[in-house]
Formats: C-alpha cells, sequence, structure tokens
C-alpha cells in the first residue's frame, strides 16, 4: 500500500503495528534552497563551510555549496514520525549511505516502504531511499523502529515563522533583555499586549498589578508570560514604586527596558470641563498619567548602565481638541514633552525614551472617558486605514523600540491608529 505524500494541511495519523502490512510505503518531497541549509547549521551547529562558503565550497569536491548529509536523514525521519508509521513511533536505528550529494535547488523525495515486521517486539524495518528530480538514488539505508501500538489521529501543529538575519543576530530578538511593564490590568490591557510581544520575542519581564483586588486578574497573565516578578504597584502609594524597582534590583541587578503604561484623574473632573478642573484632581491626574514616567526614568536610570530604553503611552488628544477627553488632553501633553526632555538628558547615557501613541482602544481606562463607544465607531469610520489599532498592534511596536533594531531612534512620540492623525 504506498499512502500519499505528506500535506502540510492533512491531520496527522498514524497506522499502528497491526495494521502495517509489508510493501506499505510512504514519501515526502522538498526542495532544498539556502534557507534549508542556514536553518539545518543553526539548529545542528554544523558550520562546515562546504555548507555555507560558497568561495570555499569551490575548491571542495563537489565546487559547490551541498546539503548537509543529515538533512537528507531528516526527511527520513519526518515520514516515519509523522505518516509510516506515524506518532507513537520510536526509532531503535538507523543505516544511512550517501550515494550523490543533494545541491541548491534539488528536488528530493523521501520514501520509505516496510520489509520486516518483528510482532515480539512490536519492531517495524524499513528500506529508505532519497532521490532527486532525475531518479538518482541520493541518500540509502535502512531504519528500525518501535512500531506504535495505539491510534493517534491530531492535527498538524502550525509550526513558528522563522526570519534569517544575514551577518548575526535578528536584531529584533529580545533574547537576554530584561524589562518591567507597569500597567497591566487584564488581557485587554495595552500594557498585556506590549509584554506579550515582547516576550514572544524572548525578553524575561517583571509585570505590576494596582492592588489586591487586581492581582487575580494580571497573575494569570505574568504566568502565561513566564514573569519571575509579580509585584505590586500603585504610584499613589508613598514608597511602592520604589520599592518595586528595588526589587527588580535585587533580583537583576539591571534592567533593558520599562513600559509605563498608566493613567488616572478623578472621574468627577475627567468627565466635566476642563475649566472647572478641581486643583486637586488636576494634581492627581497629572502625578498618577506623567509625573509617575518621570520618577520611573530616574529610577530606571542607575539600572540601566549599559543603555535602555523606557516607553509611555500618549493619545493624539494632547496635541488636538478630542470630544470628551477633557483633562487628559493637557496631561498628555505635559506627557509627549516629558519624553522629548527625557530623551535629550538620558541620551548621553544611551537610554532611549518613546511615547506610542495609539488612536482609541477599548480598555478598561478607556471606558472611563464618556461616550467612549461612540468615539471608537466615529474614528474608525474616518481614518485612512478604516481600522484602528489594537493592543497587538501597539505591542508589535513596543518590541521594535526595546530593540537594537531601534538603537538610534529616541524622543519619539510614535502613532498606531491606523492614520487617523493626519487628518487633524
Amino acid at each position: 500500500m504506498t499512502m500519499p505524500p505528506v500535506s502540510d494541511h492533512a491531520l496527522i495519523e498514524n497506522r499502528t503495528f497491526d495494521e502495517l502490512e509489508i510493501g506499505d510505503a510512504a514519501s515526502l518531497s522538498r526542495v532544498l534552497t539556502q534557507r534549508d541549509i542556514a536553518l539545518f547549521a543553526i539548529v545542528s551547529g554544523d558550520v562546515n563551510p562546504a555548507h555555507l562558503d560558497p568561495a570555499y565550497a569551490e575548491t571542495d569536491m563537489f565546487h559547490e555549496v551541498i546539503a548537509h548529509g543529515m538533512w537528507g536523514g531528516a526527511l527520513v525521519s519526518a515520514v516515519l514520525g509523522t505518516v509510516l508509521p506515524g506518532p507513537g513511533t520510536i526509532y531503535l536505528g538507523q543505516e544511512l549511505k550517501f550515494r550523490r550529494p543533494v545541491k541548491l535547488g534539488d528536488a528530493v523525495t523521501a520514501r520509505v516502504t516496510l520489509v520486516e515486521k518483528h510482532a515480539d517486539k512490536v519492531v517495524a524495518v524499513f528500506d529508505c531511499q532519497l532521490t532527486n528530480q532525475f531518479g538518482e538514488t541520493v541518500v540509502e539505508g535502512r531504519a528500525h523502529v518501535k512500531a506504535p501500538t495505539e491510534k493517534v489521529v491530531r492535527p498538524r501543529v502550525a509550526l513558528p515563522s522563522v526570519a534569517l538575519h544575514d551577518g548575526g543576530p535578528d536584531p529584533q530578538d529580545l533574547t537576554g533583555k530584561r524589562g518591567l511593564v507597569i500597567g497591566i490590568a487584564n488581557d485587554q490591557s495595552i500594557a498585556y499586549g506590549c509584554a506579550r510581544a515582547m516576550r514572544q520575542a524572548g525578553a524575561e519581564l517583571a509585570v505590576t498589578y494596582l492592588n489586591d483586588k487586581a492581582q487575580p486578574h494580571v497573575r494569570p497573565l505574568a504566568e502565561q508570560l513566564g514573569c519571575s516578578l509579580v509585584l505590586p504597584c500603585d504610584v499613589r502609594e508613598p514608597g511602592q514604586l520604589e520599592e518595586t524597582f528595588a526589587s527588580v534590583a535585587k533580583a537583576w541587578g539591571r534592567l533593558d527596558f520599562v513600559l509605563h503604561s498608566i493613567a488616572y484623574a478623578p472621574r468627577e473632573d475627567l468627565h466635566g470641563r476642563l475649566t472647572d478642573t478641581s486643583a486637586a484632581g488636576f494634581a492627581t491626574a497629572m502625578d498618577v498619567s506623567c509625573h509617575s514616567f518621570l520618577r520611573m526614568a530616574r529610577l530606571a536610570e542607575p539600572l540601566m548602565s549599559e543603555g535602555g530604553t523606557l516607553l509611555t503611552v500618549t493619545f493624539y488628544g494632547s496635541s488636538r481638541v478630542v470630544e470628551h477627553y477633557n483633562l487628559m488632553g493637557p496631561v498628555k501633553a505635559a506627557l509627549e514633552s516629558s519624553v522629548r526632555y527625557l530623551a535629550a538628558e538620558l541620551g548621553p547615557h544611551d537610554i532611549r525614551v518613546h511615547a506610542i501613541s495609539p488612536g482609541p482602544i477599548r480598555t478598561r481606562a478607556a471606558s472611563g472617558i464618556d461616550r467612549f463607544d461612540e468615539l471608537m465607531a466615529r474614528e474608525a469610520a474616518v481614518a485612512p486605514q478604516r481600522h484602528l489599532a489594537d493592543i497587538a498592534d501597539v505591542g508589535a511596536l513596543a518590541r521594535f523600540l526595546v530593540s537594537d533594531a531601534a538603537r538610534r531612534i529616541t524622543g519619539t512620540v510614535i502613532p498606531v491608529d491606523g492614520g487617523r492623525h493626519v487628518l487633524g
């Protein structure tokens, strides 16, 4: 029985030992690319110049770049592990003989054929053959496997995307970087969207929660993010922000980035006219939404001895009048001005400072703005892209700004709003 070639969209279904019959066969085909060679070298650590250096390869036996021999062996493994016998198969041994080199552009088909069954040990033996587009055998051998005894049908796992960067690591890879994220309230928070993007890029994170009431909403998210530090932090409580940074300093000794994504104004001042704002309400809004960022910058500076990035979140109500935004307009204007001054002051220490400016996003904090649903619908309708940003869009920008790819960018206010800001 010959099984159909592997499909990237098929379910993975195995053949149990009892279902196997002598002569059963399955195959998989791939075209060798330079990307395949590079990825195999990264995974295996085999950087033999015969596979990676065209100039050297010209002087070698085959006079051109060729695949690693075990790249072909990996194709055999893929057939055995995913098709025949499939999931549940355990490798016992593999013999391979390399008959011809596999060159860039070669279309290689790996085919396995069942030749022996040993019921006493549930062992299946397969002949293995790899041929190129000319029908020439490039690799052949024999595999011994312990076949599965139970039926398995599973969806094929979607593999993550991989980007290769000539000359070194991905500049947007955050592996090895450590950051503090302040402002996660729930899974709709801008801060959570940023934290998720940074974690997916490899960063190690510390996150905060506002108080005991907020902790049950934040801690499960922190666990999903693999956060080693989950700390209480209400910037209105004397000493809490300092304690947060002290905990980070004790655990890590350094910081690479900080995200400030908090804002607050008393409801009566937020919903009233700016003209009628109380002095106490104005001071509270400014302290939580703006001055706390300055405090974070001061506390982060000694932990960023090798440079770092400070991020905050603003809104275009800072530079133009947005109905119902009221008190927060002047407060965000002050925050954006602070970004520019901090960038100038901290730039000599290689500390970059940015404000991200999303359009309206449906978050718990935004729900406090009067008639926010109406604002969302109106803004989306007139945005050039006819869509507003979501927390994933903001997270993608935050990841870029804290990465080495943005090492020469500082002092910016960057919109993420479907182009809404260009219309005034």
